[in-house]
């Protein structure tokens, strides 16, 4: 975890939900990240099995985001040279669609936005096309099937001039 920590408020206008996004600074707060991961990606989705050994998580900001003091979504930001690549991101069921991934979007392309990053990737679920389309990705290449989900691979620009 190699970002000082930063909290952001956000309010869902849609909803009018505040919900508090953080970057993850305690054990503990690791600790929800990959109860996240595991609810989502192992037992709702059929992913992976294994949401520890995952070699990127010691170099990468981490990001929670809460409402009402409960943890209930988290992603990641890892840094590639001049690139920033958002993976992990996660919301429990309970809690789609009540802004909590937008507010951790956010926080984290924020976050990229400080460092002298010129491009920002993530592999998409293709359900979620849209969700990061609003965010300004596009997609790029053909879709590719990660545990039998079918994936697209999306990239947004940040600097200018830049390209791939």
């Amino acid at each position: 975890m190699t970002a000082s920590v930063q909290t952001l408020e956000h309010t869902d206008h849609r909803t009018g939900q505040t919900i508090v996004t953080r970057t993850v600074s305690t054990d503990a707060e690791m600790e929800a990240v990959y109860r996240i991961r595991r609810e989502v990606f192992v037992r709702e989705q059929g992913l992976t099995r294994s949401v520890y050994d995952e070699p990127d998580d010691r170099v990468s900001v981490h990001v929670i985001g809460q409402s009402d003091g409960k943890i209930l979504g988290a992603g990641r930001l890892t840094y590639i040279q001049s690139e920033g690549q958002i993976a992990w991101l996660a919301v429990l069921e309970s809690a789609r669609g009540t802004g909590v991934g937008k507010a951790i979007m956010k926080h984290l392309l924020q976050t990229a936005e400080e460092r002298p990053v010129q491009v920002v990737t993530l592999n998409a679920q293709t359900h979620a096309l849209e969700f990061y389309e609003r965010f300004g990705f596009e997609s790029l290449g053909r879709r590719f099937h990660m545990s039998q989900i079918e994936h697209q691979y999306m990239v947004k620009l940040l600097a200018p001039g830049a390209r791939l």
